[in-house]
């Protein structure tokens, strides 16, 4: 028997509310079906005064949530100091962890926390520190934290200093240099090398600090799992200290915020579920757990009013689309932020699934409507499991980190913004995502040391302006053993600390078959016409292809110049290369005459036992596996419409949210059948397929 799948919420707790008002909260809690509480450990509350603890209140939702059957999920927050210490402006504001001090007060924190609820009844798990995030400046003990790491890194000062364009005597001098007043404290350094390394430290130092409160929460007899939430996961975060990928190390599992008012306003509105899905599969991609674990760990759901990048409330359609995009994804938990309002301050009375009189909304409702169809069908959830993705994504940590530096401005609409690497990545995911093909992501560091699984049937490389040699031969042999490679824009033309790599873009071009002769941009509105006469839109800039070795010609630009070219390798493996912005293009203005391309190319790889065969950007589908099957989740975006199901085998196929149809209908294979969706709606089906080999 698998994880049990779940739905919780944060109880945030009041400065002012009483032990009894925290009862009624977890009692409501599990009245509307929600089984996990996320709960902050606010350090100003439970330490007043130096040396005064008072646990009252959370002492009171642990002991409930016990007698209940709910667990607690107590997010730790030793680097928010409290008030009467003087070293911030507020109870979720971060200090300077690198100071010795401070570090030695802080520890005490958690120690207190882990002795006190460490081996409590309700406890579920821990969360190191809320979205782990801090930009870090010039200050002295940074700096000192900086020379160690530069020491680490390089072998002498002398080495240190070919990139740096700041020359440094020794170690201790560059310990030295701080300046916490600077202007650089933003963007600490001026050239790209310096200002690279910084956000290298950046994670570096984040981990560190996560690693810290690992180990002092399991030397107080904690056995219990960790993990955190990273959160903007459609934005670059290095600079921040944010690695999905380097935090998972430091974790047993992943989960992440989604709040679609502060993280997913780069996409459209109809494309607020999708980014929903898109962050938990970033998780799936990343976590290290055994079992694939991951969460969904802060949604948004209730009102934005002021405190958000939009006002904006969720209506209870868009609260039931996200909680099935999070579980859709394979996502273990799904736990809202928030189940009760914050009473004053920012964010008082928003965020809500309470109405403002603390009664039920239709957000609690989709809720519990949810909770209640997981907890019918818990036996089949607890057996299901993210399909195995037949498409794979490189998630370039170096390019992201190199658009920050080199790019201008956040509006996605312009090619050149500083998020321009992670449009690309999102693009690439929406479009599959628009296909109802599942898809995961890997970064450089797991693709040279892991390689491409075997069941990789498309590797994307979305405008990778950084790829090093090593990835470049793990990608040639997944070519020669028949897998289809798809590259857009300026493959591998520059190192990780944005030095012209003449060299490796070389290799890059014999990889991907053609070389680009120019880089020629383009203002105004241009085409690629393809061997059939279809056309689709180009975007930015134009790459004038030259066939290498085998490769063939599959579209042109206005000018006859080669576009894109195709080339067929080994036992049935394919590489495309397109010679402009194609994946960048379709985050920022999607067109179906892109996605035409992809499925024309990609499509017969990406089907799986069952398929939706009219699926596009408002009428979408996500599997689950299951020994016996797959579970479907097909979400409508639109009016009433008919989903149209194409199934490989035969088997059974039944409803799991709707009422009063047919609890089995017999489905053969090769067979097309009709579902019809109502208006922004989500349907889960269970297909158990005859038996025999599942596809």
């Amino acid at each position: 028997m698998g994880e049990s799948l779940r739905i919780g919420s944060q109880l945030f707790i009041n400065k002012d509310d009483t032990e009894e008002a925290v009862r009624v909260w977890v009692r409501s809690m599990q009245e509307h079906g929600l089984t996990v509480i996320r709960l902050f450990m606010i350090w100003e509350q439970v330490e007043p005064r130096a040396g005064e603890w008072q646990f009252g209140s959370y002492d009171a939702c642990l002991d409930e949530a016990s007698i209940c059957g709910l667990k607690v999920v107590p997010t730790l927050m030793s680097i928010s100091p409290p008030g009467w210490m003087k070293l911030t402006d507020g109870p979720q504001s971060v200090t300077d962890l690198d100071d010795p001090a401070y570090q030695t007060k802080a520890r005490g924190y958690v120690e207190k926390i882990a002795q006190r609820y460490g081996n409590h009844p309700a406890l579920d798990s821990w969360i190191l520190w809320n979205e782990p995030t801090r930009y870090i400046t010039k200050s002295k003990f940074a700096m000192q934290a900086y020379a160690r790491y530069i020491r680490e890194n390089f072998d002498t000062i002398e080495a240190y200093n070919q990139i740096s364009y700041t020359q440094y005597e020794s170690f201790e001098a560059l310990a030295a240099d701080d300046d916490e007043g600077s202007q650089l404290n933003a963007q600490p350094f001026q050239s790209f090398a310096e200002r690279l390394s910084w956000s290298r430290f950046s994670v570096y130092n984040m981990n560190q600090q996560l690693a810290w409160i690992r180990d002092v929460i399991r030397e107080n007899g904690s056995s219990h799992e960790v993990h955190i939430n990273p959160h903007n996961l459609g934005a670059e975060m290095q600079v921040g200290g944010q690695s999905i990928w380097q935090q998972s190390e430091v974790v047993d599992f992943l989960g992440c915020s989604a709040h679609p008012m502060w993280h997913s306003l780069r996409f459209p509105e109809k494309r607020w579920g999708q980014s929903v899905a898109f962050f938990a599969d970033l998780m799936k991609s990343a976590t290290r757990h055994a079992d694939g674990k991951f969460w969904v760990t802060e949604l948004q759901g209730g009102l934005t009013l002021y405190s958000a990048g939009q006002a904006y409330t969720p209506s209870k359609e868009v609260i039931r689309e996200w909680i099935w995009e999070g579980l859709g994804s394979g996502a273990k938990a799904v736990v809202f932020w928030c189940f009760n309002a914050r009473n004053s301050g920012y964010e008082a009375g928003e965020w809500a699934l309470l109405n403002p009189w603390g009664g039920s909304s239709p957000r609690l409702e989709a809720v519990k409507e949810a909770a209640g169809v997981i907890a019918e069908h818990q036996p089949l959830f607890d057996l299901s499991k993210s399909e195995a993705a037949r498409v794979m994504v490189l998630y370039s940590e170096a390019s992201w980190a190199l658009g920050a530096v080199e790019g201008t401005g956040h509006d996605p609409g312009n090619p050149r913004n500083v998020n321009m690497y992670a449009d690309a990545l999102a693009g690439t995911y929406l479009m599959f995502s628009d296909l109802s093909a599942d898809v995961i992501f890997i970064n450089e560091d797991r693709l040279v040391h892991e390689g491409i699984p075997e069941a990789i049937q498309v590797f994307v490389l979305p405008n990778t302006i950084v790829l090093g040699l090593a990835e470049i031969a793990v990608l040639r042999a997944y070519v020669s053993r028949g897998g289809l490679l798809i590259a857009d824009g300026l493959i591998g033309m520059k190192d990780r600390n944005g030095k012209l790599d003449p060299a490796t873009m070389l290799e890059a071009s014999h990889l991907l078959g053609a070389q680009f002769k120019d880089i020629v941009t383009v203002g105004e509105p241009f085409s690629i016409t393809g061997l059939d006469g279809a056309e689709w839109p180009g975007w930015f800039y134009r790459l004038p292809l030259e066939p290498l070795g085998g490769a063939e010609v599959w579209g042109r630009f206005a000018d006859g110049s080669a576009a894109m070219v195709k080339e067929e390798c080994g036992s049935g493996g394919q590489v495309i290369r397109i010679g402009t912005n194609f994946f960048q293009h379709y985050f920022a203005k999607p067109d179906v005459r892109l996605l035409s391309l992809l499925q024309e190319h990609a499509g017969k790889r990406i089907d799986g036992t069952v398929r939706l065969a009219n699926s596009h950007a408002n009428l979408r589908m996500r599997t689950l596996e299951h020994p016996e099957g797959v579970i479907l989740i097909i979400m409508n975006k639109g009016h009433e419409t008919t989903a149209n199901l194409s199934f490989a085998v035969a088997g059974q196929l039944k409803s799991l949210t709707k009422t009063g149809e047919a609890l089995a209908l017999g489905v053969k294979a090769s067979e097309t059948l009709p579902c019809q969706m109502a208006q922004e709606d989500v349907t889960v089906l269970f297909f158990q397929q005859q038996q025999g080999p599942r596809r």
